[in-house]
């Protein structure tokens, strides 16, 4: 009886501390109305323009070892703030580059609340010699910027045993606003790069280490089956089919999704690209024993499809089903440009393939079945939409004159018709 009366009293603190901390929450971080609503198909709208931004991006991180100056324009930080919010829908956000700075605005509609509520951000940035964060407001609270800054810097430093954050900052030597505008000026990445290689394989982040082992033996697998022919004109569905009959053997009755998922992922090491190894903690094998150039497969007796259809598959299995349809959406909004392969409702048709497949063989409910449908299929039609008369190679003014714009009711026609076309393939009915 005696620690009845101090445990009652210890909880009720508790109890009324977390219930401060929550109505703070409630009050001062969350508000009810967001400060931020923009059309996601008027942001995506330039979306080509990010095609110069990912050039340059590329050429600093292969020319590593000089200096480079990126500039990044308003439309090219609205369309990728709008391929964010077709990603995840709850997402809103707005950037607007003048001569007093960069302010990013941001809402982000909390779902799981008593009532609808919005956490919404702005985050001001100024011209300086370094990342210098003028102003930052969270709710109705208005916060240090650059103490955050250097706090998570610390953090991070202190979980990594390093100044892996400290260099990433230091990197960036120059931060100039105009209008319509930001230029950085980005000092040499070699050493940074090489600390990061170094940080990454020192730290543990958590990762399914038996899933990387099934991912191993499938990879084995691929490199040793004798039974497809390389050669130029070899469907994917040869691959499939082998990789199925080998997953219906090494499962058990509740791991057949976890053998098909294996499966997938190294399918797309092995007939997409070598390096998504990295992305499921495994070392990328070397160019000579994954296929390439003309011995990469082909649906509808093309090599681009394929690639769509298992990088989609794989994206899936790696990360939010929402951000892989994003994906391939923004891509293909990138191509309407002159030199570019034009918008392509085909190439999206395979994205939308290669995620249904991907969740068809991952359910528990229906792996096993989708073993053994694949198990003796040799044609791609079982899990492959007809591609005919679905429009490809507009650029953006055909594209225009044709859809208006994404979301219109034209462009949802298209991407019903897919949809129909996917639903109706034999592997799900």
């Amino acid at each position: 009886m005696a620690l009845i009366k101090p445990l009652s009293s210890f909880f009720i603190k508790i109890t009324a501390f977390i219930a401060v901390i929550l109505l703070c929450v409630h009050f001062l971080l969350l508000q009810s109305t967001p400060t931020v609503i923009v059309s996601s198909a008027q942001q995506v709208d330039h979306a080509q323009s990010v095609n110069a931004l990912l050039y340059d991006v590329s050429k600093l991180l292969k020319e590593r070892k000089i200096g480079h100056n990126l500039t990044i324009t308003q439309a090219q930080g609205q369309s990728l703030l709008g391929f964010l919010q077709r990603a995840l829908p709850a997402f809103n956000g707005n950037v607007e580059f003048s001569r007093s700075g960069g302010i990013l605005n941001v809402s982000y509609h909390v779902k799981y609340w008593f009532v609808p509520r919005y956490l919404n951000l702005q985050l001001h940035l100024i011209t300086s010699n370094k990342v210098d964060i003028h102003a930052l407001r969270v709710g109705r609270v208005p916060l240090p910027g650059n103490l955050l800054l250097k706090m998570t810097s610390w953090l991070v430093n202190l979980y990594t045993s390093s100044d892996i954050a400290t260099q990433a900052q230091r990197q960036v030597t120059n931060v100039n606003f105009d209008p319509g505008s930001v230029y950085l000026t980005i000092s040499p990445l070699d050493s940074f790069l090489i600390e990061l290689k170094a940080v990454r394989e020192r730290i543990d982040f958590g990762g399914d280490e038996s899933m990387a082992l099934r991912v191993r033996y499938y990879l084995g697998f691929l490199m040793n089956v004798q039974s497809i022919p390389k050669k130029s004109d070899t469907s994917l569905a040869m691959y499939i089919r082998e990789l199925m009959l080998e997953a219906q053997i090494q499962s058990q009755p509740d791991t057949a999704h976890l053998e098909n998922e294996a499966a997938i992922l190294a399918l797309v090491i092995y007939a997409g690209n070598h390096k998504f190894a990295n992305l499921v903690g495994m070392t990328a094998p070397a160019v000579k024993h994954v296929l390439y150039g003309d011995f990469m497969p082909v649906m509808a007796q093309r090599k681009d499809l394929s690639q769509h259809f298992i990088y989609s598959a794989a994206i899936k299995l790696l990360s939010d089903q929402g951000v892989t349809v994003a994906i391939g959406e923004f891509k293909e909004l990138m191509d309407r440009v002159d030199t570019g392969s034009g918008y392509s409702f085909v190439d999206l048709a395979a994205d939308k393939a290669g995620l249904a497949f991907a969740d068809y063989l991952t359910d528990p409910q229906t792996a096993a079945l989708g073993q053994a449908r694949l198990a003796v299929a040799n044609d791609e039609a079982l899990f492959f939409p007809s591609i005919a008369a679905l429009p490809e190679g507009l650029n953006t003014d055909e594209f225009t004159q044709a859809f208006s714009a994404v979301d219109s009711p034209a462009y949802q026609a298209v991407i019903a018709d897919i949809k129909q076309r996917i639903a109706a393939l034999p592997l799900y009915n």
